[in-house]
């Protein structure tokens, strides 16, 4: 596979996919924390840290927001679907590190690598899905 030219990158489609990333996870990951916390019993203003199954699901989230963000910024790009999934991707991690400043661990490492390739295998899809529905019309 050859090596993606900056001047075939389609911002607009890694930013919209990013957004889309960005809010499925915060909109769906608040709705699973506020499930799982009020299933087990804990208040919602405790100051107490999350339980591990409660970061586990948040995380899960994480990634498949990723997936959908990937699919979106595929779909919008129409070429390098991947390349722009991964993009999308990156822009909110490193949001993501600016706005949380939290040490990482491995655990983290290792959801960030499931993010990327969520997000390319995403885009992929997005591409993919564009090309037949243009194909068929």
């Amino acid at each position: 596979m050859d090596r993606p030219d900056w001047r075939e990158i389609k911002w607009t489609a890694v930013f919209v996919g990013f957004a889309v990333d960005w809010t499925f996870s915060e909109l769906v990951g608040l709705l699973v924390t506020l499930i799982l916390l009020s299933l087990k019993g804990i208040s919602v203003e405790a100051d107490a840290p999350l339980p591990l199954d409660v970061g586990l699901a948040l995380q899960s989230v994480g990634v498949l927001g990723a997936v959908v963000g990937g699919t979106v910024a595929g779909y919008i790009a129409r070429r390098r679907g991947s390349v722009h999934g991964v993009l999308g991707s990156l822009v909110g991690l490193a949001l993501s590190l600016c706005l949380y400043s939290t040490a990482l661990d491995t655990g983290d490492l290792g959801f960030i690598v499931l993010n990327l390739i969520g997000a390319g295998y995403g885009g992929r899809l997005g591409e993919r899905w564009r090309a037949r529905r243009q194909g068929q019309g």
